[in-house]
């Protein structure tokens, strides 16, 4: 479930009786927080992936939705898995941000809990199956998307930033052994010391997605539990 908290100071010769439900670009701009526990549903999150041939998609092995997560008791996930064939398949899960004042620049700050198999320091093919899956924390007025091949915004490649993503950490857990089989909750979180900032489209909106980049040549399968999402305008 997401919660919005936002307060607008209109102008009142633009903004009354206009007819208009859109946020003024004028309005007074303030944080908006937004959080969302995979075990009460998707919340409109949405999952993609992307650096795989479509027409090769069934080789991928990809699979998504909500499940629950194993070793959890019961507790439910959003599932994103996939065979990494590609040796850079990035798995991600998107959302749009609505109700901010437009063309407006926010700094972005996000919290991610999500589970994984993956132990310290494991051998496997092309890499760890741990230690080379990075996870990547982003945001862009444009939707983010596989585009032929590639994605259509600047994500990086594996452990690289990219002007649209910072990576901010990897997928491998304290304690677990290599053998997987074994998933255990890890939080990664995108600071605000690290001035990610993004401007709202026009329309007064912003696309921020959570991702692991792979250049672990298997399968990996993450269960995401949480996401929590802060952006706090740069005046």
């Amino acid at each position: 479930m997401t919660r919005y908290f936002w307060l607008l100071v209109p102008l009142f010769l633009t903004a009354c009786n206009s007819g208009d439900d859109s946020i003024p670009e004028n309005s007074t701009p303030i944080e908006v927080s937004s959080i969302t526990n995979f075990n009460e549903g998707d919340d409109n999150w949405v999952a993609s992936f992307s650096d795989y041939p479509v027409d090769d998609k069934d080789i991928f092995q990809l699979e998504s939705g909500i499940n629950e997560i194993p070793n959890s008791n019961g507790q439910r996930g959003f599932l994103l898995g996939g065979m990494n064939r590609s040796d850079d398949l990035f798995m991600f899960l998107k959302k749009q941000v609505v109700d901010l004042v437009p063309n407006t620049r926010y700094l972005l700050t996000v919290d991610v809990n999500f589970w994984s198999e993956a132990g310290n320091v494991c051998f496997g093919i092309g890499g760890s199956p741990g230690d080379s899956v990075y996870m990547k924390v982003g945001a862009s007025e444009i939707e983010p998307a596989q585009a032929d091949y590639y994605m259509n915004i600047d994500i990086g490649h594996q452990s690289s930033d990219g002007s649209d993503a910072l990576v901010v950490g990897n997928v491998s857990v304290d304690g677990l052994s290599c053998e997987g089989g074994e998933f255990a909750m890890k939080q990664v979180s995108l600071m605000s010391d690290a001035k990610f900032e993004v401007v709202s489209s026009p329309y007064g909106y912003v696309w921020v997605f959570v991702g692991s980049d792979s250049g672990y040549e298997g399968l990996t399968r993450l269960y995401y539990e949480s996401v929590s999402i802060t952006l706090t305008p740069v005046l």
